[in-house]
């Protein structure tokens, strides 16, 4: 069955469209004109004007929102961090200055906005307004506000085992012992760098392809230490991130053992003993294994405010005798009846960013409490399989290997695998081929079999003959096999970890650069109801019904980088390709979205098949529309 809908214009904004390999063609915006019939014109592009078709009844712009309330602005690291308090508008636009220069504007759609790029102890006016869905402006809440360093940093003092500020990229070098991170990340899907201009000073995650998530993991473990007296806090991790704003998410997972990433599906199991902490936009969730061990929740959290797109927060995940605490900023924001039973752990950071769209993740500061435990030394030199894909004992690899070069003169190296397990399996079936070597993967953290969805870590031991001069290079091939009935899995990443006996090779492999921005027009989503309201399927409209069409812009997907999203201008409604409307949402400057109903009559759709197709115009009008076709059917 062909779908009634897809989208035919992308516009770089809605990058899941441009990924997803849809038809790219450029649409001109038309001038109306008095005649109720209007067909596609290629001229220049302007404004978006009203238009209304003599049998469509079209909805009316209202008064102004009401203004925002209770303007907060606070330092933050490179400027100020905005909050105000929520009013019933579509969303935001933000302006600044300082004396003497010209003033700068975003439009945002949280009630939260990150200022950055901004010069230390000298003022700033802003003003917010807010924005309804026909570009309307309320009167502006202003505040001066002096941005001063990076605010509070009483938290500092609490990281006593491990606290990076990313001031380089020294931490993230995995070509030499004692670098403090691990990378985790589908190949060429997850880059990491460290931020320049006004983001210099943070760890910048580039998510590709719109799907994966970065895990940032200590090497060293987190320890805990004996209560606290009137706390009992026995630990803390700690992290300050913008992963959680709209539509992303943060997972800190506390794990005994030394696991790279355990995947973070839903409904998959968590590893033994594992602690687990969510931060999305439906609040923030404590998580265990069944093995950890249960005790009453202590309660008193409270619900977040909403998260700004490209806004640092502090969050921090608390062990306690009473249980885990999970803060933002300081205030409580989820608290979970849990206490584990082991003395140390892996502390993962898992950053997700919009599904479906490339962006961006800033990371400004991360660490965690207890003693400071040494850094293994160990470097890492990354290998990847001849195929991605497990294969079966008996399939045949392609010839494709690994240098034994790296090996060579060391004391000891494993390599160390993550595995995406599609289908259930059963790690103790997993083997890894280096030329004829094959040799048994050993789970990171002891547990029953992997279900699907779920990611483990493995390692194996490499034999001391692959270290010594001599034999074969390229081991060839290097693939992942199973063992048992066949199963479907990934191989994610893969690396060996090497304790040097001499020089460390001089080749580097940190991370490189992520230039990906994210300039997002809302989301269009067009629906088709009858008189009385109800959604009915456009495929089969009886003739002479009247018809309501909604059309929904929704500004989720943002600038990553700024914190803005891009402007509307207008929509328009072909019928048949015939303009049937023309709506403005910049009256008062562009707009950000809304929902928008109209009434088409009853004779205006004969029998037969109809496309209906909806356009939404960028703040810029040069650049094409977004356009979605809906196909409706009289019968």
């Amino acid at each position: 069955m062909v779908p009634r809908k897809r989208v035919v214009v992308a516009l770089g904004a809605v990058a899941l469209l441009v990924t997803a390999g849809l038809l790219v063609r450029t649409v001109q915006n038309v001038e109306s004109a008095p005649s109720a019939t209007k067909t596609m014109d290629n001229s220049t592009p302007r404004r978006v004007d009203r238009f209304t078709s003599d049998d469509v009844l079209a909805p009316q712009p209202s008064g102004p929102p009401p203004a925002p309330t209770g303007l907060v602005a606070t330092s933050a690291p490179g400027g100020l961090r905005l909050n105000w308090s929520e009013v019933n508008a579509i969303g935001y636009e933000v302006r600044w200055s300082r004396t003497g220069e010209s003033e700068h504007s975003e439009l945002t759609i949280p009630p939260e906005f990150m200022i950055g790029n901004l010069a230390e102890g000298t003022a700033y006016v802003v003003r917010v307004r807010a924005v309804d869905a026909y570009g309307r402006r309320s009167e502006p809440a202003e505040i001066t506000a002096t941005p001063r360093g990076r605010g509070d940093t009483g938290w500092r003092s609490a990281l006593t085992g491990l606290l990076d500020e990313f001031a380089d990229d020294s931490g993230l070098r995995t070509d030499a012992p004692g670098s403090r991170w691990h990378v985790s990340g589908y190949r060429g899907c997850v880059e990491a760098n460290p931020g320049t201009g006004d983001r210099r000073g943070q760890l910048v995650f580039g998510l590709l392809c719109g799907t994966d998530q970065a895990v940032l993991r200590a090497r060293s473990p987190l320890l805990l230490h004996d209560p606290v007296p009137g706390t009992g806090e026995l630990g803390r991790a700690t992290v300050i991130t913008d992963a959680a704003g709209p539509s992303g998410q943060l997972v800190v997972d506390l794990v005994p053992g030394p696991v790279d990433r355990i995947g973070s599906a839903p409904n998959a199991p968590l590893p033994s003993g594992t602690v687990r902490v969510v931060v999305n936009d439906s609040g923030a969730r404590v998580l265990a294994s069944d093995t950890v061990p249960k005790i009453a929740d202590a309660g008193g959290a409270k619900p977040a405010p909403r998260r700004g797109v490209g806004v640092l927060h502090r969050f921090e995940v608390v062990l306690t005798t009473s249980g885990v605490r999970v803060s933002q900023d300081g205030q409580l924001i989820a608290t979970g009846g849990v206490l584990p039973d082991w003395k140390s752990a892996s502390v993962l950071f898992g950053f997700n960013g919009p599904p479906g769209v490339k962006s961006r993740v800033h990371v400004d500061a991360a660490g965690f409490s207890g003693p400071a435990a040494p850094m293994p030394e160990l470097y890492e030199v990354p290998i990847v399989p001849a195929t991605q894909r497990v294969l079966g004992s008996a399939d045949q690899a392609p010839d494709i290997g690994v240098s034994r070069a790296p090996l060579l003169g060391a004391r000891s190296a494993r390599a160390v695998l993550t595995v995406s397990a599609g289908s259930a399996l059963d790690p103790g079936r997993l083997v890894l081929q280096l030329g004829d070597n094959r040799l048994p993967l050993t789970r990171a953290v002891p547990g029953p079999g992997v279900p699907a969805g779920a990611e483990v870590t493995l390692y194996a031991d490499l034999p001391a003959a692959l270290l010594a001069p001599g034999g074969p290079d390229p081991l060839s091939p290097y693939t992942v096999r199973y063992t048992g009935d066949p199963v479907t899995a990934t191989v994610v990443e893969g690396y060996l970890e090497i304790q040097p006996g001499g020089p460390v090779p001089g080749t580097s492999t940190r991370p490189g650069a992520a230039e990906t921005t994210v300039d997002g027009l809302p989301t269009i989503a067009t629906t088709v109801h009858d008189a009385a309201g109800a959604t009915i399927d456009p495929g089969e409209l009886s003739r002479g019904q009247r018809v309501a069409i909604d059309v929904t812009l929704t500004g989720t997907v943002a600038q990553w980088d700024s914190g803005g999203v891009a402007g509307v201008a207008g929509l328009q409604l072909w019928l048949d390709g015939r303009l049937v409307l023309g709506l403005p949402t910049d009256l008062d400057g562009p707009g950000l979205g809304g929902r928008y109903s109209l009434v088409l009559g009853a004779d205006v759709l004969g029998p037969g098949p109809h496309v209906l197709e909806t356009r939404e115009y960028a703040a810029d009008l040069a650049a094409p529309p977004v356009s979605e076709l809906t196909q409706l059917t009289v019968r």
